[in-house]
C-alpha cells in the first residue's frame, strides 16, 4: 500500500467489502488492517480517482473529501473508522514496510488483532513472484507470511490478500495462486475480482458464511467471484466463477 493510492477506485472496494463482511457475518465485528506501507513514488498511479460509489456514500465522500483537501493518507482511516460500528485494528499505519525487516514486522503482530476480525492484507503487488528480489521484495506479500497469519486467527476471522492482475487469462491466473495458498496453508480461498484487481480470501469456521456473503456482493455489484476446492485445483474451473468485461489496472 501508498499513501498516494489512498482514496482510489480500489481503495473504494477494498473498504467497502471489509466493512460488507463486518457488518454481515456475527462473530466478526473488527477490522484488523495490515498496509505493508511503502513510500509515494513518481508513477503517477493512484489516479482512478472518479467513480460512483452510491452503495455506501459515506465512505465515497470520506475518501473523496481526503482526495479533494490533498490529504491521501491512510491514517485518516482511524477516523472514518471511528464513525463506524466496529473496532478498528491498524497495525504500524504510520511506518514504512522494508524488505529487510519483513520477519520482524510480521513477528510482532500482536495475536489478538487476529481474533474475531476481518484481517486485510495489503501490499503493493500482491503475493510474491518468481521475480521478487532485495530490491522489490517490499512489493509483495510471501506465502509464508500468509500462513502464519492464516494460523493466528480463529474461527470467527477472515483473511484478505489484495491482488494486481496482470494481463493474463483470469481463470488460469486465479487458479494458479490458489493451488500456491492451498500448498502454502492447507486452505482453499475464495476470491472476488472487479477484473482489475482480486482479493484471494481465506477463512476457518466462517469460511461458508462468508461465501454466502462475497457470492451475493460480486452478484449485487457486477464482480467475479468464485470458490475454489480440490476438483477446481486440478484443472477445472472454479466453483460459481463470473466475470466482467476486460478492465485494465491502475497502480
Amino acid at each position: 500500500m501508498k499513501n498516494q493510492y489512498f482514496g482510489d477506485v480500489n481503495d473504494f472496494l477494498k473498504y467497502d467489502l471489509v466493512l460488507t463482511l463486518v457488518e454481515k457475518l456475527d462473530n466478526t465485528k473488527a477490522f484488523t488492517f495490515i498496509p505493508m506501507l511503502t513510500p509515494n513514488d513518481d508513477s503517477g498511479d493512484g489516479g482512478l480517482i472518479k467513480y460512483d460509489g452510491g452503495r455506501r456514500r459515506d465512505l465515497e465522500r470520506f475518501l473523496k473529501r481526503c482526495i479533494r483537501d490533498m490529504y491521501r493518507n491512510i491514517l485518516n482511516l482511524r477516523f472514518f473508522m471511528a464513525s463506524q460500528d466496529i473496532e478498528y485494528r491498524p497495525y504500524r499505519d504510520a511506518e514504512y514496510f522494508r524488505h529487510e525487516d519483513r520477519e520482524e514486522y510480521f513477528d510482532s503482530i500482536d495475536p489478538e488483532m487476529l481474533k474475531g476480525s476481518v484481517v486485510l492484507i495489503d501490499p503493493d503487488n500482491g503475493l510474491e513472484v518468481k521475480s521478487m528480489r532485495k530490491r522489490n521484495g517490499h512489493k509483495y506479500l510471501r506465502y509464508g507470511e500468509l500462513r502464519r497469519i492464516y494460523d493466528g486467527i480463529d474461527d470467527d476471522s477472515l483473511v484478505l490478500v489484495y491482488q494486481h492482475i496482470p494481463r493474463v487469462k483470469r481463470e488460469k491466473y486465479f487458479s494458479a495462486i490458489a493451488k500456491r495458498i492451498r500448498d502454502a496453508t492447507g486452505a482453499y480461498p475464495l476470491c472476488l475480482s472487479d477484473n482489475r484487481i482480486v482479493f484471494f480470501i481465506l477463512a476457518k469456521g466462517a469460511l461458508d458464511r462468508a461465501w454466502q456473503v462475497i457470492r451475493r456482493y460480486a452478484h449485487e455489484n457486477g464482480y467475479a467471484a468464485s470458490r475454489f476446492d480440490s476438483a477446481s485445483l486440478q484443472g477445472l474451473s472454479p466453483k460459481h466463477w463470473g466475470q466482467r468485461g476486460d478492465v485494465t489496472r491502475d497502480h
